[in-house]
């Protein structure tokens, strides 16, 4: 019985280790293709989630390195969905703003442009966020020249956050390449139609996959991570994040910087759906 327990402690070290290196490794550079109607040229879309600053497994060094990866890869526009702040069980004190100081340093032509998260206060993320210059939209539309981009609260506010999204995307100029940024993919089903591309994360792509276990929520198993396209030809991209939540480790999942070429649409397009190892 002895020899058993051992090799139970064994195996939850072994584990363990090997989940703590999964949450510091470098993220992986995903790449997806989506196509806009309207859009006049193709665009470098970057997509970021999940950070959740933490000196666990997310200190500013590493977020400064992942923020030169990103600037690597020469994006158009730089998009982060939300959960800047610590979530673990018990995080070493890390302030918002220096979680949020690295993001300063990110570079794109038409703006790094970002929405809260649910572990994100949304009153404090707001205060930080403009002090530092940083662009949060919630509720609110941007023009950025070849497209326009729409952002919601999270959905921790209740109807609110949906009520403001579909008021924001109602203002958007007919004709012209929407897309919507939001934090939990569960907005997908109501999605307004003129919105053609939402970016979310949230899901972590399970963050722990061991065999299958433990199981993500019903609601995002079938959005857990990757490109999707509904019957109406609207597209989702669901990032696994870069940082960890609840306990600083990744198992069976990676962390990952997500790229979206964005390509003018073709005049015919069959709808359907790409799951995530679709590139």
């Amino acid at each position: 019985m002895r020899r058993f327990g051992f090799l139970l402690l064994g195996l939850g070290l072994a584990l363990g280790w090997a989940g703590w290196l999964g949450a510091i490794r470098d993220p992986a550079v995903v790449h997806y293709r989506a196509s806009l109607a309207g859009l006049q040229r193709p665009l470098r879309l970057v997509h970021l989630s999940d950070m959740h600053g933490s000196n666990w497994d997310m200190p500013q060094v590493r977020l400064n390195r992942i923020v030169d990866q990103v600037n690597a890869l020469h994006p158009d526009l730089v998009v982060i969905t939300g959960d800047f702040h610590a979530s673990k069980i018990w995080d070493p004190p890390m302030r918002l703003e220096d979680a949020l100081r690295p993001l300063t340093r990110l570079r794109a032509p038409l703006g790094v442009w970002s929405v809260p998260g649910n572990h994100d206060d949304p009153y404090w993320i707001r205060w930080v966020m403009q002090r530092l210059g940083l662009k949060l939209l919630a509720g609110d539309l941007v023009d950025v020249g070849p497209l326009q981009i729409v952002g919601s609260d999270d959905l921790i506010l209740g109807q609110q956050p949906v009520a403001g999204l579909l008021a924001a995307a109602a203002r958007a100029r007919p004709g012209k390449p929407l897309i919507a940024l939001v934090h939990e993919p569960s907005l997908w089903p109501l999605l307004p139609p003129a919105v053609d591309l939402l970016l979310a994360g949230h899901t972590h792509g399970g963050q722990i996959d061991i065999f299958g276990w433990p199981h993500i929520m019903p609601e995002y198993e079938k959005v857990q991570r990757g490109l999707f396209r509904n019957a109406a030809g609207q597209q989702l991209v669901v990032s696994a994040g870069i940082g960890t939540s609840v306990v600083p480790l990744r198992l069976g999942t990676r962390g990952e910087i997500v790229v979206v070429e964005l390509v003018p649409q073709p005049r015919s397009q069959p709808p359907g759906r790409k799951s995530g190892t679709d590139k």
